[in-house]
């Protein structure tokens, strides 16, 4: 069930992708919504987040420690692409690949902003990283 949810979600950025590869910053403001760790095998827990952007700088925090890792930085968008630069200093306590940062998959339509990262390649099947977001009025 969780694998044909993320083909759908895929196929939801594919088709929107071209149209929203033209903004290059998300509207300023304060979005809502859910992270999620999708494990290979199924399962993974999900988090309430909330992340503020503002002309190309963002923070943000989880209701879940270090899940995702989130704190401030900046972005940059390109080509269906955002990039985020993650400016906190982390300690090595926890997994490191919950930090938002880097290359995510990406997508704003209207209110709706999601963006996604998939960790799953030939020679391993490990996650994929799911934000879920709606803009607050």
């Amino acid at each position: 069930m969780k694998k044909l949810l993320f083909a759908i979600w895929m196929v939801i950025i594919s088709s929107t992708g071209c149209e929203k590869s033209h903004n290059d910053k998300i509207p300023d403001g304060t979005y809502t919504g859910t992270f999620q760790r999708q494990l290979a095998f199924g399962g993974g827990d999900i988090a309430n987040v909330v992340l503020t952007f503002s002309s190309n700088t963002w923070t943000g925090q989880s209701d879940m420690p270090h899940y995702p890792a989130l704190c401030h930085g900046t972005y940059t968008i390109n080509k269906g692409k955002i990039i985020f630069t993650n400016d906190c200093i982390w300690t090595a306590d926890f997994d490191g690949t919950l930090i938002l940062g880097g290359e995510y998959a990406f997508n704003l339509n209207g209110i709706q902003l999601g963006f996604i990262r998939d960790d799953r390649g030939p020679s391993r099947d490990t996650y994929v990283d799911v934000y879920t977001l709606t803009k607050q009025e």
